[in-house]
Formats: C-alpha cells, structure tokens, sequence
C-alpha cells in the first residue's frame, strides 16, 4: 500500500501554523477534536502543519491507559476537507487503525494505546487513476465563420434533471414490489445489493442468497442497476475484513453482471462501523466504486412527509439542473414505504418525465464524471463543413456512458438538411428538437478522444 502526501496549498499557506493550548478539546480551521469518554487528567494540542494536515499531541499526564480521540473533519464551506482522502500515522508514518461510521466518514475515532501520545491526520493520495477536470468553457464551443454552436449537454438526451432512484438492502420486495412497479412506470432503479452467502454456523439468513436466482434474473435483463452495499452488511473490525466486504462485494457484481462496467455506487451502509487504517480511496480506487452515501433523500414513511418533500426538492433540483438522489429500503404495507407512497412519488416524476433523466446512480455519476474531464473544438473546413473535436479524460473500460452533443445551427442551415458523420464517415442518428429561437440538433456519442464532420448538405446560392 502506497500513500502519497495530498498537499493543495497555495504558497502563502504553505507554512501556517495553528496552536491550540492545552485542553480536552480544540478546534483548528473548522476541525474539531476531542477526548472521547475523558474525565481523566490528560490534555490535548493540535497543530495545524498544512491545509490537509494537522498534528495531534496528547498529554497523559498521570495517566497510564488508552485513550480515544474524536476528529470531525469539516464538510461544507470554505474549509472543507477530502475526507475519503484521509488517514492517521504515527510519528514514523505509520497508518494506524481508525474507526468510522458507515455514513459519516468524516467523523474518525483514534484509540491511542498507553505510551502514544502522537499522531498525524492527513490526506494522502492513493494509486488509483482519477479523471482530471476541464473548465465549463471548455464544453462550449462556436465556429466564428458559420455561427455553427456545439456544446455538451448538462445531462443526458438534454434533460433538465437527473433522478435516481435507490432500494437499500437487497429486501426481497424490492423483487415482489419495487423492480414490478419501476417496470410498470417505466424507469430505473438502482439496487444497493449485499450478496454474500449465508453465513457459515449462524442461523442469520442471507437475503440475496434465499432469492439469488431472481436476482441473477434481474441482472440478465439489465434494465436495472446493481451497486454495492458491501457483502453482509456488517462492518469490519480490520483492514483485512474490509477489504472482503467492500471487495468481494463488487466482484459479486460484477460475476452477475459480466456485460456492464465494472465501475459501480458503494455506500457501506448506516449502522455499521469500519476500522481500517487505509482512506476510503484506497478501496474505491482498488475495486472501481465511487462513493454514492451523501446527499440522499431518505424515503422511509418514518421521516414523515415524504410524498410532499419529494415533490418539493425533485423541484428545486430541476430548477437548478442538478441531481436528485433518493432512496427506500423495503416496501408494503407496515414495512418501511407504503406501495401507496411509493406509487405517489413516482406519478410525480411520471408527470415531469419529459425533463428528468431517471437513470442508475452508475450511469448518472458517468455522465457527470465524463462531461467535467471533456473539452470541445472546432475546425471550419468551409461555409458548409465543420470539424467537431471532443477530447475526454476518463477510461472508457470503466465510463462507457454516451454523451449528448447539441448543436445550435446557423439561420442558413436547416435541420433537416445536416449530416453528422463519425471518423470512419459513418453516419451518427441525430435528433431533432424545436426551439423557439431556432431548430437544434441533438446527438449521443462514445466518451472518446475523437473527431465528427457536421455538414450542410443544403448547398448556399
């Protein structure tokens, strides 16, 4: 395992320094850490060395036992950190153990054992091959001489929204109720799976593995998605345990669903603890996931309201063209969601169709992924021949989800009349949308480094 040390300062912040004096608790740049169960004699100090990096000392004083210590990193504002990114070292850069909620990585708990009273808490950087980002500008594009305009659409077939739709807990209604009526409606869910087997000398029932055959049925049909919720939904004590529940979960997957990328959502459930001594990276990088637990409606009729809160944040997400993530656990009458409930919140979204996306959460994070890492050009070739160049960074082994171009076309040029044709002058299907200000053109392509020819076959006078 090999960490690099994650450092994004600029120079004037390279070497600022942050004392704290002696306490049982201290905050430094909006982390926060504490002793935790503490009414001992023991005292901390933290010091921040860098913008990701902080130094953390414990005084046992008279105190001869181990001790634990709360770090809650920063989330939302200014200083937010990385916190899939982080990890502990002793003093000789050494990972030690920390513990973790399943839904709230960004809350460590540190047990120093007698006789350690320092640590480091920082972001490092793993192996793992991360898609760089281009400027917005960049996914825009105009022919100065045609007026020809292209740019990458927000989301896929030029909807205003992305939806998904996600079942926790691989609850065998979500094949007697969930996947029956998504068909019935016509959309797509994603379904958070835990496909270990049932567990050696336990009564404990697995259940994927009581119903595994009508999941292997979902997954031939490919109309839904999988994703991983690790194995057996229990957590891990150590980095060996995690590394089977996170890992052997997605090669679980990916057996039942040879066909599909084998990039894949986790969320490592609520509920459970991990205790790794690894970032969360080293694990989403190794076994091709990405973190899918934040910013997440929950569904559960026990929040109360849901019906009315979907429809007001399905919404307010539309009018700011972003993604809405909600998610149930298990459906019917006296168990987490009502069918009647359920069938409300989808009406709703029936009734907007038009402009959502409903997709797996697998699909919508490619799409969103590839559009960030991809950059457009133009090259005129004459008054009716246009060079489209797009350029992507991502892998497409892993983001093979298309792409929608759309071309805003020049008062001269008439639908109708345009011909998109790949490298190979293969001829692409393009999509025609009426617009008030004009005709425009819609088309999808593979997120490649590639070439297209747009030309007017209406020849000018």
């Amino acid at each position: 395992m090999k960490f690099q040390y994650f450092s994004q300062r600029s120079i004037w912040l390279v070497c600022v320094f942050l004392m704290i004096g002696q306490a049982t608790a201290a905050e430094v740049d909006g982390v926060k850490v504490n002793l935790v169960d503490h009414s001992g004699a023991a005292t901390l100090s933290v010091k921040a060395i860098d913008q990701y990096a902080l130094h953390i000392t414990v005084d046992p004083q008279t105190e001869r036992k181990a001790r634990k210590v709360q770090v809650i990193l920063p989330i939302s504002g200014r200083g937010i950190w990385p916190v899939n990114d982080v990890a502990v070292f002793d003093p000789k850069g050494r990972a030690i153990a920390v513990r973790r909620s399943g839904i709230e990585w960004h809350k460590l708990l540190v047990t120093l054992t007698p006789g350690q009273n320092t640590v480091f808490v920082r972001a490092v950087k793993t192996e793992g091959h991360r898609p760089a980002n281009r400027s917005e500008k960049e996914r825009h594009v105009t022919d100065p001489k045609t007026g020809l305009k292209a740019t990458i659409c927000n989301w896929y077939d030029g909807r205003q929204t992305a939806l998904s739709i996600r079942f926790d807990d691989s609850h065998p209604t979500h094949l007697s109720k969930a996947i029956p009526i998504l068909n019935e409606y016509g959309f797509c869910g994603t379904f958070m799976v835990n496909p270990g087997g049932h567990p050696p000398n336990s009564r404990v029932r697995s259940a994927f593995e009581d119903h595994r055959s009508a999941w292997k049925a979902v997954a031939s049909r490919g109309k839904h998605e999988f994703a991983n919720h690790t194995l057996n939904h229990h957590g891990a004590l150590d980095d060996q345990s995690m590394e089977r529940e996170v890992g052997d979960a997605s090669k679980a997957i990916w057996k039942l669903c040879p066909e599909k990328s084998k990039l894949l959502a986790l969320n490592l459930g609520g509920g459970t603890q991990w205790v790794t001594t690894r970032p969360l990276h080293y694990y989403l990088d190794k076994y091709h996931l990405f973190d899918a637990s934040a910013n997440s409606t929950g569904m559960d009729d026990t929040y109360g309201k849901r019906v009315e809160t979907f429809r007001r944040l399905l919404e307010t997400h539309m009018k700011r063209g972003l993604w809405y993530k909600v998610h149930y656990h298990y459906i019917g009458e006296g168990l987490s969601t009502s069918e009647a409930n359920f069938r409300a919140a989808l009406d709703i979204a029936k009734q907007h169709q038009d402009k959502l996306w409903i997709a797996g959460m697998g699909d919508i994070h490619k799409y969103q992924t590839e559009r960030r890492g991809a950059s457009l050009e133009m090259e005129h070739k004459s008054k009716q021949l246009v060079k489209l160049k797009i350029a992507c960074t991502t892998e497409l082994a892993l983001y093979d989800q298309p792409l929608t171009i759309e071309l805003t076309l020049p008062k001269s040029w008439k639908a109708g009349r345009v011909e998109v044709s790949n490298q190979q002058d293969k001829k692409i299907n393009v999509r025609k949308v009426a617009q008030p200000a004009g005709d425009m053109l819609r088309f999808d392509v593979r997120p490649i480094t590639t070439e297209y020819s747009i030309e007017n076959l209406m020849k000018s006078n």
